[in-house]
């Protein structure tokens, strides 16, 4: 799957004491426009997944190509300097929305499923913030960020 090229985002709850946790997670999808679902992958250790869980909801927050600070950030399993300098507010359900990423999908948790080492969580999107930066996108492919070239005006022509 390496050869797959992904988005890069960081998915964010809050936990039992209020506080922001993220994670950066590429196993995210689109799964259903009506209702409008989306899909994001969790190891089963994961202390955003644990908040999730709790919480009930959760943002995915798709980061653009001068952000992979953030993505290294919220790569680091339990680590609490990953909010430090990190600019962000509450939305509806008070979790997270980053600022200057690409877009903010809000979502409750409509179903957990196992997957594995993995648990699948559906999230339901109920609102949805875009950006209008001509900014591309932060993509992974084959164990590394990448640059593919694509011009923001053509992405956003071919989209």
């Amino acid at each position: 799957m390496g050869h797959f090229a992904t988005g890069v985002t960081v998915v964010t709850s809050v936990n039992a004491a209020g506080e922001p946790v993220g994670t950066t997670a590429s196993a995210v999808s689109s799964l259903s426009l009506d209702p409008p679902l989306v899909l994001v992958c969790f190891d089963r250790a994961s202390q955003t997944l644990e908040a999730i869980r709790g919480h009930g909801a959760f943002v995915v927050n798709v980061l653009a190509a001068p952000q992979r600070h953030l993505s290294a950030a919220f790569a680091r399993r339990g680590s609490a300097s990953a909010w430090d300098g990190v600019g962000h507010r509450p939305g509806t359900s008070g979790s997270p929305h980053l600022h200057d990423v690409l877009a903010s999908l809000e979502c409750t948790v409509e179903h957990r499923l196992p997957g594995g080492d993995h648990e699948i969580v559906v999230g339901r999107v109920g609102e949805v913030e875009v950006t209008d930066s001509d900014a591309t996108p932060l993509l992974y492919w084959r164990g590394a960020y990448a640059d593919l070239g694509v011009p923001a005006c053509l992405s956003r022509a071919a989209g």
